[in-house]
């Protein structure tokens, strides 16, 4: 064990000096964090580039903002600088574009959400509106700013992303709008928001407020809650969204009463910019059909993945120029074989990545696992630690295995090498409490005996003592 922890420690060393070299000369990796310490460690590649798809006809892709995927596998980029929508399938053959030229006038379309008949709702920023268009890209109805005493007369409409829920309900992602999502019916009636987040209690602003004279606390900016980047929604109808500037709970899982139930915890990692420590920028989430998160760093240019109960799986990607690296992401999206789809809008690019077999292993793992199928999960977990010995994750999941078979002391040696504190000390409770069951009645006996002795024993000594008494008159 001390060997596999020195080995870790050798790779996680070598994978801090390949950080630092520059982006066109680091090779395709992936790597973890330590759930103790949060330090990087190394594990086998998880994704490879399959496809690059650059070539959508003349003219080419021009700052694009979006990327969708519908239920056949067909996707829709919201070309923004172009005012159209690209239709595509999976490998990047265009099968429509829908802009001008086509009868549709878009102005800067920055979101594309496609229902599962084809319709298309496009986001378009530029004109205020919501669009509906056909399959065919025939213009069918528009949303624009609802009339509702409940919205600010100057509020300005800009939908930015849009999704449509299993009622029919839009929810727009509105620029510089802090409720949260703006939830429109079928009519354009106004439905209300969820999704809003708070602004979060400042001591120090508070003691600046306090101790301001009138004048200054006038020119003070009034606090706005943080503001969510995207949003989007998965087969079960779990809204997901990332939460931009914020240190803590920057992704979010919300379900039909808006609450998020996803874990409360800090996502991604702190990276040091410019002699400044910045936190993770999540501009996007893609959720796949079993529930695993993957979260677009536009900070580092990365992809974080988490399982469902948002433990993070691995962390691949960063900046450069090279295949499985970006220049700035701005949308993804997976398809039902687990690809993942990201969109680059500086590069004009959509890179396709592909799992490998320690990737599948660990989703088909970590699905059983959530699902509360330990002890199916602990065979593919016991392959994952095959290719790689060291992997916390699946430590854990065996651990948790062997924790429902009661076999407490191979579970406390599992989440000793998983570096789980709160595990080890659920196991080792466990294990104590049954050696107590086991040895109880013997306990019992023997503290009786030793009871039973004593009291022989101090009655012998007084016995003794009284005869010394009698005999020398003490």
């Amino acid at each position: 064990m001390v060997y596999k922890r020195i080995t870790a420690s050798i790779l996680g060393g070598l994978l801090f000096l390949i950080s630092s070299l520059p982006a066109h000369a680091l090779p395709q990796m992936s790597y973890t964090l330590d759930p103790m310490y949060g330090h990087r460690m190394p594990i086998p590649l998880t994704y490879t580039v399959d496809t690059i798809i650059m070539d959508v006809g003349q003219p080419g892709l021009n700052k694009p903002n979006d990327l969708f995927i519908d239920e056949k596998g067909l996707l829709y980029v919201a070309d923004t600088d172009n005012n159209r929508i690209v239709k595509l399938d999976g490998q990047g053959k265009v099968l429509g574009i829908f802009g001008k030229e086509q009868g549709v006038e878009l102005s800067s379309p920055s979101g594309i959400y496609v229902d599962s008949l084809g319709h298309m709702f496009v986001a378009d920023t530029g004109s205020g509106r919501i669009i509906h268009l056909s399959p065919k890209g025939e213009l069918i109805e528009e949303f624009v700013k609802p009339e509702s005493s409940l919205l600010s007369e100057d509020l300005d409409f800009s939908p930015d992303k849009v999704i449509m829920d299993r009622r029919g309900y839009l929810y727009a992602l509105n620029k510089n709008d802090y409720s949260g999502f703006m939830m429109i019916d079928a009519m354009n009636q106004f439905r209300g928001y969820i999704g809003a987040n708070r602004v979060p209690f400042d001591w120090k602003k508070l003691l600046i407020r306090l101790l301001a004279t009138p004048e200054q606390r006038e020119q003070l900016n009034n606090a706005v809650p943080p503001q969510n980047s995207n949003i989007t929604i998965d087969g079960k109808g779990f809204i997901y969204t990332p939460t931009v500037l914020i240190e803590a709970d920057q992704l979010k899982k919300f379900n039909a009463m808006g609450e998020n139930i996803y874990k409360k915890a800090f996502f991604g990692e702190a990276s040091i910019e410019s002699g400044a420590l910045e936190n993770p920028y999540f501009i996007d989430m893609a959720v796949d059909q079993y529930g695993v998160v993957n979260a677009l760093d536009a900070m580092s240019r990365k992809i974080y993945q988490y399982d469902q109960e948002g433990n993070l799986l691995a962390v691949f990607g960063g900046q450069g120029d090279e295949k499985g690296r970006f220049e700035y992401p701005t949308s993804i999206v997976v398809d039902k074989a687990g690809k993942i789809y990201v969109l680059d809008r500086d590069r004009n690019n959509i890179q396709i990545f592909q799992p490998t077999r320690f990737a599948e292993l660990v989703h088909q793992a970590s699905q059983l696992h959530f699902n509360g199928r330990y002890q199916e999960a602990m065979v593919p977990w016991k392959e994952v630690l095959k290719i790689d010995e060291n992997y916390p994750l699946a430590h854990r999941g065996v651990a948790k295995a062997l924790m429902k078979e009661e076999r407490w002391k191979e579970a406390m040696r599992e989440f000793k090498l998983g570096n789980d504190q709160e595990g080890y000390s659920l196991a080792f409770a466990e294990y104590r409490h049954g050696l107590l069951r086991e040895y109880l009645g013997w306990i019992i006996l023997a503290v009786v005996l030793l009871v039973v002795a004593v009291y022989f024993i101090v009655k012998f000594m007084i016995r003794v003592t009284n005869t010394v008494i009698r005999r020398y008159g003490y």
